[in-house]
Formats: structure tokens, sequence, C-alpha cells
């Protein structure tokens, strides 16, 4: 009984501290300019990305004679109809952008599985930084497609009185999906690291496990709200 007691206390005694397991390392800071372990994360997991896209598409022909060229022609086809189902025929304007988008979102919320690099989707400034970036580009395509005016027009429809939720509604979006990418990323971490504490044996597997599929549904949560914001701003 004092085994356990002594045990639950140790555990106890570790949870104040377990927001600083959450931090990412600092590498380097001079004032206001660092490098922490999540810029070295997100720019290793954008190296791997190039290479991988350099790889798979490299001496494409107008038909698959490779293993490499169909997986890169399977990718293509499964984000072409995802968007799809969403935007109809204009997804074949829109899929390459968004399914760069989720793979972007999906390898940085797997870059944890590599010992000693970070989930950068854990960190605030990243998803806010996703955020901001993915509603940029929805706003530049809805005003692409239906023109500037007709665009400026929508922040007063059904009628003029709506102007001020219309522009709260339209600004609030970046924070809305990068908070929550944030929070469960973040939440899933926090979660990680509790089960590492109290249960250090085989319960970490299965939450592992639960991690990569809740970082897979995370990316597709989101690139889905970007998609679904692009097709409100069409209609």
């Amino acid at each position: 009984m004092n085994i356990i007691v002594n045990y639950l206390k140790g555990i106890i005694e570790k949870l104040p501290n377990l927001l600083d397991t959450t931090k990412p390392t600092v590498f380097y800071q001079n004032g206001n300019f660092r490098i922490s372990s999540t810029i070295v994360t997100t720019w290793f997991m954008m190296l791997l990305l190039f290479i991988f896209v350099m790889i798979i598409t490299s001496k494409l022909e107008k038909i698959s004679k490779t293993r490499r060229q169909a997986v890169a022609e399977k990718i293509t086809l499964f984000f072409y109809n995802f968007v799809y189902e969403v935007l109809g025929e204009s997804a074949k304007k829109f899929y390459g952008v968004l399914g760069s988008i989720f793979i972007t979102i999906l390898l940085m919320n797997f870059m944890w599985v590599i010992p000693t690099f970070t989930t950068p989707t854990a960190s605030v400034s990243t998803t806010l930084a996703l955020g901001i970036i993915g509603f940029l580009y929805t706003q530049y395509v809805i005003i692409r497609e239906k023109n500037f005016f007709k665009y400026l027009k929508s922040y007063i429809e059904p009628n003029a009185f709506m102007i001020i939720g219309n522009v709260i509604n339209i600004f609030a979006r970046p924070l809305s999906i990068s908070m929550r990418l944030f929070g469960n990323m973040f939440a899933g971490k926090i979660l990680d690291s509790i089960i590492m504490m109290s249960i250090p044996l085989l319960a970490p597997i299965v939450f592992s496990v639960l991690s990569i599929l809740t970082g897979g549904i995370q990316a597709y949560v989101f690139t889905l709200l970007l998609t679904m914001f692009i097709s409100e701003g069409l209609e």
C-alpha cells in the first residue's frame, strides 16, 4: 500500500512542472530573435517534404509506368476528390494548394515520432501562422473569382446593418481554426506526458496510436474548414 501511495505522490509532485515538458528547447537567442526546437523541426519537415516531392514528381510520364508515379497520382487524386466533394468542378483550381496545406499540417503533427523533435502545431505561433496563411489564401481566391466589388458587397449582405457581424465573422476565422488545431495538439501532448509519468509501460503505446489518429483528423478538419470557407465565399 505504501508503494502505491508513494508512487502516486511522486506523480502529483511532478504535475506542477508538467508544462515545462511542453516548452520548446531554445538553441540560440539574441534579444527577440531565437532559434527553438519548434523552428528547427518545422524547417527539417519542410526539407523532408521538398525532397519527397522532388523524388516523387521527377520524370513523370503521361502513362504511369512506375510505382513512384502511381503513388503521386493516387495522392493527387485523393486531394482532388476531397476538395471536389465541397467545391465541385471548381476543385481543379484549388486542390493543389489545399492538398499542400493538408500534407504540411499532417507532417507537423507527426514530427514527434522522431526522437528529439517536437510537434510544431503544439505551438500557438505555428498554428496562428497557418491560420493566417489559410485565411489570406481563401480571401484571395474569393476576390479573384468574384471580383473585388462583389467581395466588399458580401460584407453588407443581407443588409448594411450586418457589416459589423460579417467583419467579425470573417476575421475571427484564422483565430478560430488556429486555436482549434493548437488546442487539440497541445492537449494531446499534455495527455501523453501524464500517461508517460503514471503508466510508463504499455499505455503510452496506445496513446501514441491515438495521437497519430488525432494528428490525421486535425489536418483533415483544418483543410476541410478552409475548403468550406472558399465554398461559402463563392456562393
